[in-house]
């Protein structure tokens, strides 16, 4: 569905109508976003209707950093129109067929004709015995997955820990490994053996009475965590118009990590976003050990090539640290 701006124009920006694919947020969101990147809120109560990774024709209730979504109907395959031929070539067509001679249908034996000739009998030929077939090869086993490596390995009891974790970044990851991490299990697993200093949470801010999000904010911060929300901004281009939605928490993240370097020996980054590379650079030169924990497809190669290791890749670790409530659908 082509977006229908509020005038009845074409609108990227703020279209009234839209067709949008809705997922699940660790905080039990359901969201989208528009073609020009402005995110799209779930209405509440019509959350139970749209399932996670369904496509909804949705009405839109625009706010300045975000807009409220009204589901009207699931989008399906189905919309697309099947192609139909023209009268007069389907007439055409028909006329073509009934010229044709008719074929005998397969199967229908023929017209009985003169009874033809016996001939005569030829001597029967033995065939020869045919070799007997090589002994089939025996299959191989396949060889058997590294095993994970588990945090005892790398913590030291002496060790004093910390957790940074860039929360729009880990949502996607998530997404990625199809489970959603339990932040208070992950800070036990990833502690092992070291002492706890403090963990970090980041969140971009687009609505402040979300009741959902306070609450998973609320159970992050009964975990332990100190959480860092920022309101959503919006910039417009004077010269073009065009409207720049900013939430990034990427700078206060450094900023952290660099603030607090006295109060940790070993930190842990949440993230695999290329903008970490230089700080995490920065402080393995303090001698600081900085371990990345995501998924696999969401690591940057820049930042893998800075961070110690292991890269703790959280696929494997699901029967660990994983939420026992839900999960998140597939990724797209």
């Amino acid at each position: 569905m082509t977006p229908i701006g509020r005038n009845g124009a074409v609108d990227d920006d703020e279209p009234v109508e839209a067709v949008l694919t809705f997922h699940e947020q660790a905080d039990g969101r359901k969201v989208a976003r528009l073609p020009g990147g402005k995110v799209v809120l779930l209405d509440l109560h019509q959350m139970h209707r749209v399932a996670d990774g369904e496509r909804w024709s949705v009405r839109l209730r625009h706010k300045e950093t975000f807009a409220i979504a009204e589901p009207l109907d699931l989008a399906r395959e189905a919309l697309i129109p099947n192609p139909v031929l023209r009268s007069d070539i389907a007439e055409r067509l028909s006329s073509l067929v009934a010229a044709r001679p008719a074929r005998p249908v397969e199967g229908t034996p023929p017209a009985p004709g003169p009874p033809a000739e016996a001939p005569e009998p030829k001597p029967a030929v033995v065939a020869p015995a045919p070799p007997a077939p090589p002994p089939a090869p025996q299959p191989v086993p396949a060889p058997k997955p590294p095993a994970a490596v588990s945090p005892r390995e790398v913590i030291r009891a002496a060790d004093r820990v910390a957790l940074f974790v860039d929360g729009a970044n880990m949502d996607g990851a998530c997404r990625a490994a199809a489970y959603f991490v339990d932040y208070r299990k992950a800070r036990e697993f990833f502690l092992a053996a070291g002492q706890f200093y403090a963990g970090f949470y980041y969140i971009a801010d687009f609505t402040a009475s979300d009741p959902l999000q306070q609450r998973y904010l609320d159970f992050l911060s009964h975990a332990g965590y100190i959480v860092r929300r920022r309101p959503v901004k919006v910039i417009r281009d004077q010269d073009t118009g065009e409207r720049i939605i900013k939430g990034n928490l990427d700078t206060e993240i450094v900023l952290d990590m660099l603030n607090t370097v006295g109060n940790y020996d070993v930190a842990y980054l949440f993230s695999g976003d290329s903008d970490f590379e230089r700080a995490v650079d920065l402080l393995r030169s303090r001698g600081k050990r900085i371990y990345v924990v995501t998924a696999r497809s969401q690591l940057s190669r820049e930042l893998a090539y800075v961070a110690d290791k292991p890269i703790f890749f959280i696929e494997e670790y699901a029967d660990t640290i994983g939420r026992d409530d839900r999960a998140p659908g597939p990724a797209r």
